[in-house]
C-alpha cells in the first residue's frame, strides 16, 4: 500500500462528485444498479462491523456529519468551506496485482476480498489509537475514540481506465466519545500514515487465499511484492493512463472555464472518458461496456508479449518461528533511525509490517497481526524517550534510539575538541595573487584568509549566489602556494563534479570518500568499519588502504560543501577520517536552504561548537542580473537584496508585495491551467534544454509537469513520440528529449541527477545521450571519464531513467540557469521556496493556485512558516517537549472527564539539553502502548 492521506474539507456533494470522478467505466460494469455507492462501518471496542450501504444521498449526509438513517446532526456542525469532512487513505498495491485481476477473475475475487480484509485491519487499529478532543478552547483533554465510523468505496480502474483495483477508505470526522459526537483529532490520525500504509500492504502480501491465488496461475512476488512475471508491462500501461488523464484534465478545464460555478456529472464524465481513450488513436475502437475493456487490457498484454506461465508454482511462505526475530528487531530500529532522529509508534508498526511482509510471511491475519505487535513492543523497549513527563500523546514523535543519541553526540564531541584548538598563526590573505584578491569581495576575501590559516574546524555560511566556489577556487590556489592540498567532498557525486570543474580542487561524494575508508552501510541503515586487512562480507573482497589521492595528510583541508545536507551518520565517518589524518576541516553551506534528507543539523552542531572568529558567513550576492536600457546584462543588486530578505524569512508578506511588483507572481486558476502554462513557457523557450528549470515541491508533481511540457514539445516536433522506450514509471522517452540519470553507475560513468539529451533509442531498449550543460554554466563534460556522450543499456533505462523537464527542489540546490519557474503549493517550505526563487541568473518567477492576490499572499506568508528540516535527535526533543507543552496547557486542572484519557507509554525520559548528558535508558519490555487495542 502506497500513497499520502487526504484530509477532506469542503462541500458534502463536491466529495461525491470527486469519488464518481475517480471511477472508470469499467466500474459502471461491475458495481451492481442500486446497490450504493459505499460500504458503511463501524469500529470501536467490539471489533469492526458492517453496516448497511450508502447511496449517494446517504453518502452526502454521511459525510455532512449527519446520521444517514435518523436525519440528526452528530453534534455541532461547521458549515463552511473549510470543515474537515473525512480522512482517507487509499487500500491499493502494485499495478501487477491488477493486471494479474484482469487476466483472471479468481485472482481478481481473492484480491478484492484481501482489500476488504486489509481495510478492516486498518480501521480496527486506528479505533484502538485515534483520539479526539473534549472542553473549551484552553482547556481541551485528548480522549480515546469510542466508535469510528468509516466508508469504503471500491475502485477497478483509475480514472483514465487502466487496470487498477483500490479502496477509498474514509474515516469520518465525527467520531462518539465521552458521551457524545465529536470532532477527530486528525493532526494525530495524519501522524499515524506510516502504519496505516504498513499494515494495509502487510495484509495483502501476506494474505494466504491472494497468495494461493497467484501462485495456482504461475505468478512469484519480489520483496517489494511486485509480481515478477508482470513487471515489465506496468510502465506500458502507466504511459497511457498518464495520457488519457491529462487529457481528462484538460475537458473539465475548459468545461468549468464555460460554465463558471457548475458541476460535472456522472454521464459527461463518462462521455470524456470515451473522448480521451480515442484521441490520438483514431484508428482504435474505443470500448464501452466493462467487458470490452477487460478485452482491450488482455489484447494490449499479449501484444506487448506476455504469455501467462505455463504451470503452478508451489507458494512455499516463511513459517513465523522461522524467522530470526532479534535480527528483525535490530532492522526496525535502524531503519527508522536511518530516515528521521525520532518517531512515534506508528512509525515503528510500519516498518515491523514492511519487513514481515518481505520476509515471505503468508499466514492467517490473526498470526501475522499478532506477530507485528510483538515486533513492534520490542524495540520500543529499546528505544528512548525524548521527552520528559509521564503523559505525551500517542503520536508525538518522542522516541528515539541510543546509537541515534550517540551519534550525535560524538559530533558534538568531535567539533567542540577542533574548535577547543588554539590557532598557531593568524590568517594568511599576503600569499594570494594580486590579480585574485581583486576578485573577491570582502566576504569572500576573509574567508579566503581563515581557510588558508590552521584552524581545526571553520564554517562559511553563505546565501545563495554569494560565490562560495569563487571563494573555493581562491582558497585552493592559496594552500597550494604554502605547499597544502585542498579536497573537496559534497553530499552528491553531481555537486562533487561540479566543484571540480570549478575549483580545480580534487573533489568526489562524501561518502566515496568515507567508503574508501572502510565505512559500510546497507539498505535498513546500519553502519560498519573495516578494517584493512578484513574481508568486505559483502564482495569478498579484502578491504586496502585508500590509494593517496583518497588519503588525507596533516595539514591538508578538507572541505564539506553543501553541508546542511549532510546527514549525520555520514558527517560521523567524514570527522573520523579527518581526525585520524589530523586533516583540518572546513564546512560550507546554508542553514537557510535544504537540509539533509534524514537525520541533519551537522551544520548547526558546527556552528554551535566553532570560535566564533572561525564562523564566517558571505552575503555580497553576485548571481543576479537584468538587462539595462542599453540591453546589457548588469547586476542586479536590487533582486540580490530581496532574496536576502526572503532567507531570513521574518517579512514573507513584504517580500510578497516585492515580488509581485517586479512581476515574478503569476496566478493560476487550478492546477490543470498552471501545468499548461509552465509547459507552455518551456516549450516555447527556443534556448538550450536546460535554459529553465521548472521546480516543484513533490515526485507526482514532476511526473505530471514532466508529461504535460513533453506533449508540447511533441506537438511541436521537437522531440520523437514514435521510436520509444517505456520505462517502469510509464514514461515515454524519445530522440530530443532531456533526461536525468538517477543512480550512480561507475561502470557507465553516470551520476545521479546527471542530465542529458537524448539523440538516438535502441532497438533492445537502450539509449544514446548527450551531455546538457552542468549547473552554474559549466560545459556538460564535468563527468569522470570527461566526455559528453554515454550509452545507457536498456534495463537501467527501464529502472533508473527519467524525463528532467521539472525537477523537485532537492535535484537544483547548487544548480544555477538562466531561468526558474517555482510552483508554490501546500507542501512549500521556506527553504524549498527560497532555494527556488535563488536558481535563475536573470529571471525567477513563482507560481501559485489562487482565486485572487489575496489567495496567493495568504499561500505565500503560510509557506515561511514551515519548517520540516529534521537537525538531529537534539532538535526533535525540543520539537517533541514543545507539543507536548501545548497539549499539557491546554488540559484544565478541574476538568473531570467523562472518559478515561488515552493511556500513553510509561517511558524514562532523557536528560536535556545537551546530548552529551544522555544517558540511554530502555523502557521497560512489554505490550507496546496501544498496539493490539
Amino acid at each position: 500500500m502506497r500513497g499520502g492521506m487526504k484530509i477532506y474539507a469542503g462541500a458534502p456533494t463536491a466529495a461525491r462528485n470527486y469519488l464518481e470522478a475517480g471511477r472508470g467505466r469499467v466500474d459502471d460494469y461491475y458495481l451492481a444498479e442500486g446497490a450504493g455507492i459505499a460500504r458503511r462501518y463501524a469500529a470501536g471496542g467490539g471489533g469492526v462491523q458492517e453496516m448497511a450501504a450508502l447511496t449517494g444521498d446517504a453518502y452526502e449526509a454521511w459525510v455532512a456529519g449527519v446520521d444517514p438513517e435518523t436525519g440528526m446532526a452528530r453534534g455541532r456542525l461547521r458549515t463552511d468551506d473549510r470543515a474537515v469532512r473525512f480522512v482517507e487513505v487509499v487500500v491499493n498495491g502494485p499495478k501487477s496485482w491488477s493486471l494479474a485481476s484482469a487476466r483472471h477473475p479468481d485472482i481478481a475475487a481473492a484480491y478484492d476480498a484481501a482489500q476488504d480484509r486489509a481495510a478492516g485491519q486498518i480501521l480496527h487499529w486506528l479505533a484502538g489509537h485515534a483520539t479526539t478532543r473534549v472542553g473549551p478552547r484552553g482547556g481541551q483533554v485528548q480522549l480515546p475514540v469510542e466508535v469510528l465510523e468509516a466508508v469504503t468505496v471500491r475502485h477497478y480502474t483509475s480514472r483514465a481506465g487502466d487496470p487498477h483495483r483500490h479502496v477509498h477508505l474514509q474515516i469520518n470526522a465525527r467520531v462518539f466519545a465521552a458521551g457524545a459526537w465529536r470532532g477527530l483529532h486528525t493532526v494525530g490520525v495524519r501522524d499515524f500514515l506510516a502504519a496505516i500504509n504498513g499494515i494495509g500492504h502487510a495484509a495483502v502480501v501476506t494474505d494466504p487465499q491472494f497468495r494461493s491465488a497467484l501462485a495456482a496461475h504461475g505468478y512469484t512476488l519480489d520483496a517489494t511484492g511486485e509480481i515478477l512475471e508482470l513487471a515489465d508491462y506496468v510502465g506500458a500501461f502507466s504511459a497511457r493512463a498518464v495520457q488519457i488523464n491529462r487529457h481528462l484534465d484538460r475537458y473539465e478545464r475548459e468545461w468549468t472555464q464555460a460554465h463558471p460555478g457548475e458541476v460535472p456529472g456522472p454521464t459527461l464524465r463518462r462521455a470524456w472518458d470515451v473522448r480521451a481513450w480515442a484521441e490520438g488513436r483514431p484508428d482504435k475502437i474505443t470500448p464501452h461496456p466493462g467487458e470490452d475493456l477487460t478485452a482491450r487490457w488482455l489484447a494490449e498484454l499479449n501484444a506487448l508479449g506476455h504469455r501467462d506461465p505455463q504451470r503452478p508454482v508451489d507458494l512455499v511462505p516463511t513459517p513465523v518461528g522461522a524467522l530470526d526475530q532479534e535480527g528483525l528487531v535490530d532492522r526496525v530500529l535502524s531503519r527508522p533511525a536511518a530516515g528521521r532522529s525520532a518517531w512515534n509508534v506508528a512509525d515503528v508498526r510500519g516498518e515491523v509490517e514492511h519487513l514481515v511482509a518481505a520476509e515471505g510471511i503468508v499466514a492467517d491475519a490473526a498470526v501475522r497481526l499478532e506477530l507485528a505487535e510483538d515486533l513492534t513492543a520490542r524495540p520500543l523497549g529499546r528505544c528512548v524517550r525524548l521527552v520528559d513527563g509521564k503523559e505525551v500523546a500517542e503520536h508525538i514523535r518522542s522516541w528515539s534510539s541510543r546509537p541515534v543519541l550517540e551519534v550525535e553526540a560524538g559530533l558534538r564531541t568531535r567539533f567542540a575538541a577542533r574548535a577547543g584548538q588554539p590557532p598557531l598563526a593568524g590568517p594568511r590573505s599576503d600569499l594570494l595573487p594580486t590579480g585574485v584578491a581583486r576578485e573577491l569581495d570582502g566576504g569572500q576575501a576573509a574567508a579566503v584568509a581563515v581557510l588558508a590559516g590552521d584552524r581545526g574546524l571553520l564554517v562559511v555560511e553563505g546565501a545563495a549566489g554569494a560565490g562560495r566556489t569563487t571563494m573555493l577556487a581562491a582558497a585552493r590556489d592559496l594552500l597550494e602556494r604554502q605547499g597544502r592540498r585542498l579536497m573537496v567532498v559534497t553530499p552528491t557525486l553531481k555537486a562533487a563534479q561540479v566543484a571540480r570543474a570549478e575549483t580545480g580542487a580534487p573533489a568526489g561524494s562524501a561518502a566515496s570518500l568515507v567508503f574508501v575508508h572502510g565505512w559500510r552501510w546497507d539498505e535498513h541503515g546500519a553502519w560498519t568499519r573495516l578494517a584493512v586487512g578484513e574481508v568486505d562480507p559483502v564482495t569478498g573482497r579484502v578491504h586496502s588502504a585508500p590509494q593517496d589521492q583518497a588519503r588525507l595528510r596533516p595539514g591538508d583541508l578538507l572541505v564539506v560543501d553543501e553541508a546542511g545536507m549532510l546527514d549525520q551518520d555520514t558527517a560521523r565517518a567524514l570527522l573520523t577520517v579527518a581526525d585520524e589524518a589530523g586533516a583540518r576541516l572546513a564546512l560550507l553551506g546554508d542553514r537557510h536552504q535544504l537540509a539533509a534528507v534524514g537525520r541533519g543539523g551537522v551544520l548547526d552542531l558546527a556552528a554551535g561548537a566553532v570560535d566564533p572568529a572561525a564562523c564566517l558567513t558571505l552575503e555580497s550576492v553576485h548571481r543576479f542580473t537584468r538587462t539595462n536600457t542599453i540591453g546589457q546584462a548588469v547586476l542586479d543588486s536590487q533582486y540580490a537584496q530581496l532574496t536576502l530578505v526572503m532567507r531570513r524569512c521574518d517579512t514573507p508578506g513584504a517580500v510578497f508585495d516585492a515580488l509581485l511588483a517586479g512581476g515574478r507572481i503569476r496566478l493560476h486558476p487550478g492546477p490543470g491551467a498552471l501545468r499548461d502554462a509552465l509547459a507552455a513557457i518551456v516549450a516555447a523557450d527556443g534556448r538550450a534544454a536546460d535554459a529553465a528549470v521548472v521546480v516543484v515541491d513533490t515526485r507526482e508533481q514532476v511526473s505530471e509537469l514532466n508529461a504535460a511540457i513533453r506533449d508540447r514539445l511533441v506537438a511541436d516536433g521537437r522531440v520523437d513520440d514514435v521510436h520509444v522506450v517505456t520505462t517502469r514509471a510509464g514514461q515515454r522517452i524519445g530522440a530530443g528529449d532531456r533526461v536525468a540519470t538517477r543512480r550512480n553507475d561507475r561502470n557507465l560513468d553516470v551520476a545521479n541527477r546527471d542530465t542529458w539529451t537524448v539523440t538516438a533509442v535502441g532497438r533492445r531498449g537502450g539509449l544514446l545521450v548527450t551531455a546538457g550543460t552542468a549547473a552554474g554554466g559549466v560545459s556538460g563534460d564535468v563527468t569522470p571519464a570527461g566526455a559528453g556522450v554515454r550509452v545507457l543499456p536498456a534495463d537501467y533505462v527501464a529502472e533508473q531513467v527519467e524525463l528532467a523537464y521539472a525537477s523537485t527542489v532537492h535535484g537544483v540546490q547548487g544548480d544555477t540557469v538562466p531561468a526558474a519557474h517555482v510552483v508554490i503549493g501546500e507542501h512549500t517550505g521556506a527553504a524549498s521556496a527560497y532555494v527556488g526563487m535563488t536558481r535563475g541568473r536573470s529571471s525567477n518567477t513563482a507560481h501559485l493556485v489562487a482565486a485572487d492576490v489575496a489567495e496567493a499572499r495568504e499561500q505565500w506568508i503560510a509557506v515561511f512558516g514551515r519548517d520540516r528540516a529534521d537537525l538531529g535527535p537534539g532538535h526533535a526533543a525540543e520539537l517533541a517537549a514543545r507539543e507536548a507543552a501545548r497539549d499539557r496547557q491546554e488540559r484544565s486542572p478541574d476538568r473531570t472527564a467523562a472518559a478515561p484519557p488515552r493511556p500513553v507509554a510509561p517511558g524514562p525520559s532523557v536528560p536535556r539539553p545537551e546530548a552529551e548528558q544522555r544517558g540511554a535508558s530502555l523502557a521497560p519490555a512489554g505490550a507496546a502502548p496501544g498496539i493490539g487495542r
